[in-house]
């Protein structure tokens, strides 16, 4: 998904939940140490010899597979009871059979206050567990995505919600019997599991960086907005004029170096973020070397011809539903390319009275006036503004369906 978002605030569940609010632990192993980025305690006890290297932000813990781990303070377990998020990046080299990356349990003898994340190259799936005991425990399986080097794993509880994505996407959510009350005297480790002996799982072989554990459920939108983009184009699909230029951006990496296709329109095809002039719509695809390790992306660049626009589609749709079921919840411009200004962008109820405006060409109406939802019914929209250099008004009306 290539999209920043930047939220300041979000209503979630009913609760208003601010993204000023800070993580109770931070783990970004920027300085080579194994402190809490903050307060700088509690720390990370390693086991082994982990090696400090590039990372997410400056640098990462890279575990060697054999002897290294990564044992987060037992205080972080008290606050596994109530609402919290769990977060954190993982490049994992390969190596065949079972791989423990992290766990969460006291012994290896029951599914009693437990949670892990496991590998299994045989069928190249990730394998989620947590439960309070066996009357109360959940599992989820998913492929991971070779075509990425970096990886992220969160963990979302509120209440008797479980919510669990990777790389962004929500791959289950499940609702407990009861709450999950999870070991106090087990460890959280990366590559350090009990149940190792027994399966004959091995240590966790790769990089570990950007651990975060928030007291609080965070929204989707809060976790997309603090995405990493490792080894990702963070420059969505967009459009451009015939004869313009736009720069390909690029997120967080440590590649060795960058390989560009095709490479005829852009300036660098080696660089990190490129200038590509294309003459006609264009996908451009770029390999991130890792060494041991190649990830791919691509992005779209639409070339559109400046005097062959419809000026008049803006595409606005006849009906929206704002039930916030991710889909259609919000009205607005969706052919926002053609718009070279907005004067004013206005919504009016059936009986004439102004109910929502707005000068901001990607602002969308969430169907509220005043933050105070409103039925559903036939409204009205106006509209100016300018497209190639001429200006002018669109009126029309359009449904709301609750």
């Amino acid at each position: 998904m290539k999209k920043l978002v930047l939220i300041f605030s979000y209503l979630w569940m009913g609760i208003s939940i601010s993204l000023a609010q800070p993580v109770l632990f931070h783990y970004d192993f920027d300085d080579c140490t194994f402190e809490e980025s903050g307060i700088k305690f509690p720390g990370i006890t390693p086991g082994g010899d982990p090696e400090c290297i590039c990372g997410m932000g400056a640098q990462s813990m890279n575990l060697d597979g054999v002897n290294d781990y990564l044992t987060i303070s037992e205080q972080a377990n008290i606050y596994l009871d109530s609402n919290f998020t769990y977060d954190f990046y993982f490049k994992m080299n390969e190596q065949a059979g079972e791989t423990d990356i992290f766990s969460l349990r006291n012994n290896c003898t029951s599914l009693d206050s437990l949670m892990s994340l496991r590998y299994f190259s045989s069928s190249n799936e990730l394998v989620f567990e947590i439960g309070s005991n066996i009357n109360n425990y959940y599992t989820v399986r998913e492929k991971l995505d070779k075509g990425n080097c970096w990886h992220r794993f969160t963990l979302v509880k509120f209440e008797l919600e479980y919510f669990i994505y990777l790389d962004n996407r929500l791959l289950r959510k499940f609702v407990s019997r009861e709450n999950i009350r999870l070991t106090k005297i087990g460890k959280m480790n990366f590559g350090n599991s009990p149940c190792n002996t027994t399966n004959m799982a091995r240590r966790f072989n790769g990089e570990i960086d950007e651990i975060r554990l928030y007291r609080r459920a965070l929204s989707e939108l809060e976790i997309i907005g603090n995405f990493r983009y490792p080894d990702r184009i963070i420059t969505p699909n967009t459009t451009i004029f015939q004869g313009e230029s736009i720069t390909i951006n690029t997120g967080t990496s440590c590649a060795l170096n960058y390989i560009w296709t095709p490479a005829n329109s852009l300036d660098n095809e080696n660089a990190a973020s490129p200038i590509a002039t294309p003459e006609e719509s264009t996908t451009y695809i770029v390999k991130f070397n890792n060494a041991n390790c190649v990830s791919t992306d691509s992005v779209r660049i639409f070339v559109a011809d400046k005097d062959k626009l419809d000026c008049t589609a803006l595409l606005l749709p006849k009906a929206f539903t704002p039930n916030n079921d991710g889909l259609n919840d919000q009205y607005g411009i969706s052919n926002t390319f053609i718009v070279e200004s907005l004067d004013y962008f206005e919504i009016y109820d059936r009986w004439g009275a102004k109910i929502w405006d707005t000068k901001i060409l990607n602002e969308k109406w969430d169907g509220t006036n005043q933050g105070v939802p409103l039925n559903g019914g036939m409204y009205l929209y106006k509209i100016k503004y300018n497209c190639n250099s001429e200006e002018r008004v669109k009126v029309d009306n359009f449904m709301m369906i609750r």
